[in-house]
């Protein structure tokens, strides 16, 4: 459906100037090369740094991927090569292009699509983060609103990933409705993978909502899963049952 929300950019929190500038992430020598993070210091929004929580989703995503199978123990029954991955919410794209860089790195066979995502004044630094790691033969970065209809190339998504994308309580009702979109195809349902620092109660309506439509399970099965919970950070995947 349509945005009936208002303007999506007119929800987005403006942060003060900081983390500004590019930093290499191994993920303690997981990537190599390292992801190389283009930060812009909040000059386009909360979205231009990066969030624990993505760091969450990265060392989880490294961490399930055997060398002969991308995201092999994530979806066992895939085919070892995903096709189309979507983030929402992208940011800096430091998840996707975490996965990119995976793909890359591993020589794994076939073609893997990684679409990055945000609001359209994010696009610019996602691009300049997808030059610096040199996949974009494999990596692309796009405008998607919450709550608008998603087009064609946002069907027959095989994995989608969301990190720290819980924040703004005006935004639930669009999370929820382009995450129902995402899903509505019986035949087809993508993987959900969820990242999220609890910061404030409010935050707990958003998952109250979607219960109504999917099945909340937090993920516990990585190493560092103590150490991100005394940071209030989570992982979920999200199942859609209605």
């Amino acid at each position: 459906m349509d945005n009936i929300f208002g303007s999506f950019d007119d929800l987005i929190a403006v942060r003060p100037i900081e983390h500004l500038g590019c930093q290499d992430l191994s993920f303690g020598g997981q990537l190599s090369p390292s992801l190389k993070v283009v930060e812009d210091g909040g000059a386009s929004g909360c979205g231009g740094k990066v969030w624990i929580a993505g760091e969450l989703l990265c060392e989880y995503i490294l961490e399930k991927t055997p060398r002969d199978k991308l995201l092999g123990a994530i979806l066992p029954e895939s085919s070892g090569v995903m096709c189309n991955i979507l983030e929402l919410g992208s940011g800096t794209g430091i998840v996707g292009l975490c996965v990119s860089l995976l793909a890359q790195q591993h020589h794994f066979p076939g073609e893997t699509h990684v679409n990055i995502t945000d609001i359209g004044m994010l696009v610019p630094l996602m691009q300049d983060n997808i030059l610096a790691n040199g996949v974009g033969d494999s990596t692309e970065a796009t405008e998607l609103l919450w709550g608008t209809t998603l087009t064609k190339q946002h069907h027959n998504i095989d994995l989608v990933l969301a990190a720290d994308c819980v924040y703004l309580e005006d935004a639930f009702p669009l999370l929820e409705d382009t995450l129902l979109q995402l899903t509505s195809g019986s035949e087809h349902q993508p993987m959900i993978l969820m990242a999220y620092r609890r910061r404030r109660k409010a935050d707990r309506r958003f998952f109250q909502r979607i219960r109504k439509h999917f099945d909340v399970i937090e993920v516990t099965d990585f190493t560092r899963h103590s150490q991100y919970l005394k940071s209030r950070t989570h992982l979920f995947e999200l199942v859609r049952v209605h």
